[in-house]
């Protein structure tokens, strides 16, 4: 006995199919755009203090000092890495450059820099900018405010990948320092799917909506005296 499949079961495979062939393509349309990402900015991470180059400042990317009223490990590694460039000589400022919102008590820049006084870092050598409300807004400000053109970032690899990327895209002549990775309670897989949206939208800044911050109000930025007078800031 013959069965004809109805016109109802047909259409549904199509759409089946049609959902798997779009969830496939999104999937390999990621992994280009973070191969894309990788390629270019991987040859300027470091994971080794001695093969970093030297750069006058370093900046370090601001995070949370906790993680559901937990420490997080991000922020203490982060500040664990600045402390040890700083002391072998890798760099000679530090500037830290985060969220500082005074609505909600949210103080990254607080955070970081009592952190590294607690580790031995005068208040004399450490910059800071409380409008580094992400990654993107850490560069730019970097280069147009403070006037970097050269210089060494610090954060996790997961983001390094991206600060370093943007940093070229605006013609920076900066290095990445990989601090260490915090283990994670989700599958690779996971990060990897994270990751690679947030490089979708960091591609989507830089060459189509052209995303830009604010560099005009210079309040929320403090430069040691020394700094200036050396001149390792140029514009200010």
């Amino acid at each position: 006995m013959h069965f004809k499949l109805k016109k109802s079961s047909l259409w549904e495979k199509r759409v089946f199919a049609c959902s798997i062939a779009g969830i496939a393509l999104f999937i390999l349309f990621i992994m280009l755009c973070s191969w894309h990402v990788n390629n270019q900015a991987g040859p300027f991470l470091y994971d080794s203090v001695e093969s970093l180059p030297y750069n006058d400042i370093a900046m370090v990317l601001g995070t949370s000092r906790t993680d559901h009223n937990v420490p997080s490990d991000y922020f203490t590694y982060r500040i664990e890495a600045a402390v040890k460039l700083y002391k072998k000589g890798k760099v000679r400022y530090l500037l830290i450059s985060g969220v500082d919102d005074p609505e909600t008590s949210y103080d990254e820049i607080s955070d970081m820099r009592k952190a590294l006084h607690k580790r031995g870092i005068p208040n004399s050598v450490i910059l800071s900018d409380k409008n580094g409300n992400r990654t993107l807004d850490s560069i730019i400000r970097a280069k147009e405010l403070f006037g970097l053109k050269k210089f060494t970032i610090i954060s996790q690899e997961i983001q390094n990948v991206r600060a370093q990327y943007i940093a070229r895209y605006y013609g920076l002549d900066t290095v990445a320092f990989n601090a260490m990775a915090p283990d994670l309670f989700i599958s690779r897989w996971e990060v990897e799917l994270h990751e690679g949206l947030a490089k979708i939208k960091m591609l989507l800044d830089l060459y189509i909506l052209k995303t830009r911050p604010e560099v005009s109000d210079k309040t929320g930025i403090h430069v040691p005296p020394a700094c200036i007078k050396e001149k390792v800031i140029s514009n200010l």
